[in-house]
């Protein structure tokens, strides 16, 4: 059986045509033959002709001009419409004569040769077309028709109007939905080799999350190391991508496509609206937006430039000012974090706006590929000294704890925690290559100050403690109150140094550096100057003491961008020894 042009695809299919898509492009969108597709173009034509259009009127309204247009003019002209099963023209008109000369239908179906039911189908229909110009009335008097038989035959006409309205109603909604279901199979057009590789690649991410590295993730995947580091490099160049389905807040493409095929059937912006489930409003503004200068909505463009919009396609703030640029650049070679740069300009420009950054920004301007005009050799001035941006690996607990008669964490005074009162330090040692050298590293946790003292010839645990009475010696009483360790045998002696420095020592939780974060922090900051993995005996004690001055005279987000130096010498003059004013309360007041 013939597809009807007010099919669901017919009306696709003219909607294509008259938005000015070629026939053949329609007709592959559609999936419909040549031959179907122009029968669908002459029907719709005959249809505008029937309507009281022109020739050239109705190819103007089908937004198609073809050489078979001429035929089908010729066709209508000539009477087209008639079944080869009708009777000749001239014996209707014929009866026509007869009946317009007052007989009656039976009469003057006689007279012209035909039976009488043949004479009523030609009055019905004429009844019909009159119908639609004139009233109820008129139609009567000029057809002469009886009440009985106007009344049967208006009746008939209401029925095969709803009739019609009802195809037509349901023709629309099938359109709808097949646009809905063609604007999901474009919009996700997935082989399934694209579908593997996805699912390798969602995989390997499960994998790493879990803790594997990825080495192991790629040898459980099958596939080489170079795909794991593919994926990562390929996940470290997109700064703003997420794994979550998309937030519904923007048209994605499907609701583009769809939308488009509803504008062709001639959908109102509200219907459109419900389809999607999209306010009328977002309809509207997508079509201002994103219609060409022909009025034609095209979905793949619009999404294209609506994508374009949303990453706000500017000139980057560090290419645009070349004085912002200046000290980014000068403040990374001298090792300051992009953190403490941000801060920093704040503090020292709170009247210029223009020289304002994010971290992010310098971070951005270094590790991905649009640098923002910043030289790429800042990447080993960071402090991970790290080109791409990757995941924290999970490690395995240590070893378990060999050091005797340890005061634990939770036994500090509470003063210790709210960072209110200097004196209390925390300390690690960093590790140098074969464990063959160390450096022991010391911050004050209120002011951040930091002390670094190196080990070159070993970190037994005589030698960490003569180190850490050196790095004492110089400090008045009320600055040296309590030390804060991890368990590492390098403090087996502790006893001993709690009682030579007269300070009170406290041993984290195993495997919980976080108890001890501003050691950890320091300890980071240092490893910038002596990176793992190197010789550590190797750097002159001068060298160490000018990185120690150098980290000190860094400004700190949490001090509010002043340096520890400058908050630990005030800590240094202005407080008073516990034992001075123990001396001065115990002295008689001479009266």
């Amino acid at each position: 059986m013939y597809q009807q042009f007010d099919s669901p695809t017919g009306v696709r299919f003219l909607a294509l045509i008259k938005e000015g898509k070629s026939f053949r492009e329609s007709v592959r969108v559609t999936g419909v033959g040549k031959e179907t597709g122009y029968r669908w173009l002459r029907d719709e034509y005959l249809r505008f002709r029937s309507q009281g259009l022109d020739h050239v009127a109705a190819q103007t309204e089908l937004g198609f001009t073809s050489r078979n247009a001429e035929k089908w003019n010729e066709r209508f002209l000539r009477g087209s419409g008639r079944h080869h099963f009708q009777v000749a023209p001239a014996v209707e008109e014929a009866f026509w004569s007869s009946y317009s000369s007052g007989m009656s239908v039976l009469a003057a179906a006689t007279s012209a040769g035909v039976k009488h039911t043949t004479g009523y189908r030609w009055v019905y229909r004429r009844f019909i077309t009159l119908r639609s110009q004139l009233p109820l009335a008129e139609v009567i008097n000029v057809l002469r028709l009886s009440r009985r038989t106007s009344l049967r035959w208006e009746t008939q006409r209401k029925k095969e109007l709803e009739v019609e309205k009802a195809r037509l109603l349901k023709a629309e909604r099938d359109a709808i939905r097949t646009a809905r279901i063609v604007a999901e199979r474009v919009a996700a057009p997935l082989s399934p080799a694209q579908k593997r590789r996805a699912l390798r690649e969602t995989r390997y991410w499960e994998l790493v999350s879990s803790g594997a590295s990825n080495a192991a993730a790629c040898r459980i995947l099958g596939v080489s190391r170079v795909i794991g580091t593919r994926f990562r490099n390929q996940r470290a160049e997109q700064p703003r991508a997420s794994l979550k389905p998309p937030s519904g807040r923007y048209l994605c493409l499907r609701e583009r496509l769809h939308m488009a095929d509803l504008l062709r059937m001639g959908c109102s912006l509200r219907q459109i609206g419900r389809e999607l489930g999209r306010h009328a409003s977002t309809i509207k503004r997508e079509l201002d937006r994103h219609r060409d200068p022909r009025g034609r909505y095209l979905p793949h463009i619009a999404d294209h430039d609506a994508r374009s919009q949303r990453r706000r396609p500017r000139e980057r703030k560090l290419q645009a000012n070349p004085r912002l640029h200046a000290l980014v650049q000068t403040k990374l070679t001298g090792h300051w974090s992009p953190e403490q740069i941000c801060g920093w300009l704040a503090l020292e420009f709170p009247d210029e706006p223009r020289l304002r950054l994010c971290p992010e920004t310098i971070y951005q301007a270094l590790l991905f590929g649009d640098h923002g005009g910043l030289r790429t050799d800042g990447k080993t001035r960071l402090r991970t000294g790290r080109k791409i941006r990757k995941h924290r690996w999970r490690t395995g607990s240590g070893h378990g704890s060999v050091v005797r008669n340890m005061t634990m964490i939770h036994e500090r005074p509470p003063e210790v925690d709210a960072k209110i009162q200097a004196g209390h330090w925390e300390g690690d040692l960093i590790v140098g290559v074969g464990s063959a050298s160390a450096m022991v590293t010391l911050r004050e946790r209120k002011t951040h100050y930091g002390i670094i003292v190196n080990l070159p010839n070993g970190h037994t645990a005589a030698q960490t403690n003569q180190a850490i009475m050196t790095a004492f010696s110089g400090l008045p009483a009320h600055l040296k109150r309590t030390l804060t360790w991890d368990q590492g045998v390098e403090m087996a002696r502790h006893q001993e140094l709690a009682a030579a420095v007269g300070i009170r020592i406290y041993f984290a939780e195993r495997s919980s550096p976080w108890q001890r974060g501003a050691n950890e922090n320091f300890n980071g900051l240092a490893r910038q100057y002596f990176p793992k993995g190197t010789d550590l005996s190797k750097h002159p004690d001068e060298y160490v003491s000018s990185v120690c001055k150098e980290l000190n005279t860094r400004p700190r987000k949490t001090l509010g961008y002043l340096t520890p130096e400058v908050l630990f010498q005030t800590e240094r003059r202005s407080c008073r020894s516990l034992s001075e004013y123990t001396q001065m309360q115990s002295t008689p007041t001479m009266r």
